[in-house]
């Protein structure tokens, strides 16, 4: 059995390979475009053999072609890796070789590799809120040229419901603005077109889930945002405590300590930046519906302001999402507000 450090850049992987006394016996460059000779090269390794790879966001095509031939792919936290590379080391810098050492030595951080259907969920996701925020970019340009000729929106709930849309038809704005306010407006027919698609999808994909159905028993999760959540946990059972999901979504604050004094500072950047948003976005919704959430929202709110209590807000929703999966129970049978309270 064999381990092998893959050092993974655009155009090809750089490995090396520990055989089972953990001693460096090859150093190998193969091109990711050369297929055939990746695919000989991962078959005559001996069986059992096992490979690390840093997460770095395009490392998944790999992972999958090497895991298909038979080696059992980890996939290594960055931060942490280079963290502890730089400890046991003496270098930041990790490499093929690093990698190697650091799983033959079982030292190596590892990152959750989802499995290939999560990923493709993940990216039909992803893509969906894409679509929406081009929508709202094109309405943002929409309003701004209208505002930029002095054009007044008129007296009407939405400008691009079926009144206000009337009155963009209906415009006349010389040479150059016309035809950006009609591109603009036939963007936004497309892109609404594909939404509209995407949300029939979307819905099949709820009934066909049971776990989605019970995550949109909580005030503020719908049908996007239940799927959305789903996938990006991917696997409840690998969170054991709210805590630990609260802190992947990266909705924990930062804890700073100086002697006896401790700090609370902001979120953290690192964290599942998509459940966040997802959370923060039922959130908003959420203390608008739910009494409960109400009052804590407001009572985190008269203290250190809107931004912070939304955010905590989203915490407490996502103790709610933890238990709802962890027991398979809808929130109407969910624990008393104390229990939540504790949990937090």
């Amino acid at each position: 059995m064999y381990t092998i450090g893959c050092d993974q850049h655009k155009y090809f992987c750089q490995l090396a390979v520990l055989d089972e006394e953990g001693k460096m016996i090859q150093q190998q460059k193969l091109y990711h475009d050369d297929r055939e000779t990746l695919k000989r090269y991962f078959t005559s390794l001996p069986p059992g053999s096992q490979m690390a790879v840093e997460a770095s966001g395009f490392e998944s095509w790999l992972t999958d072609f090497v895991q298909d031939l038979g080696i059992k792919v980890h996939l290594s936290h960055p931060l942490k890796t280079r963290a502890i590379a730089e400890a046991k080391i003496k270098t930041d810098k990790v490499d093929a070789k690093i990698l190697a050492q650091l799983l033959y030595a079982d030292l190596l951080p590892k990152a959750y590799l989802a499995t290939p259907q999560t990923r493709r969920i993940r990216y039909f996701l992803r893509f969906r809120l894409c679509l929406n925020r081009y929508r709202s970019s094109l309405k943002n340009r929409i309003h701004s040229l209208l505002h930029s000729l002095g054009i007044p929106a008129p007296a009407v709930t939405d400008l691009f419901g079926v009144s206000g849309r009337r009155f963009l038809d209906s415009l006349q704005l010389g040479e150059g603005y016309q035809e950006a306010l009609l591109g603009y407006l036939d963007l936004l027919d497309t892109t609404e077109a594909r939404i509209n698609c995407l949300k029939k999808k979307l819905a099949a994909g709820v009934k066909e889930n049971p776990d989605a159905e019970r995550l949109e028993t909580i005030p503020g999760v719908g049908v996007l945002l239940s799927q959305l959540i789903l996938a990006e946990i991917a696997d409840i059972q690998r969170f054991a405590s709210p805590e630990r999901l609260s802190s992947y979504a990266g909705l924990v604050p930062s804890i700073h300590q100086s002697g006896k004094r401790l700090y609370h500072g902001p979120c953290p950047d690192q964290g599942n930046k998509f459940l966040r948003w997802a959370m923060v976005e039922a959130a908003q919704t959420a203390v608008r519906k739910d009494p409960r959430l109400k009052d804590f929202y407001e009572r985190i709110k008269r203290k250190k302001g809107p931004q912070k209590a939304i955010v905590a807000a989203a915490r407490k929703m996502l103790v709610i999402v933890f238990h709802v999966l962890k027991k398979k129970e809808n929130f109407r049978f969910y624990v008393s507000p104390r229990q939540v309270r504790q949990s937090a």
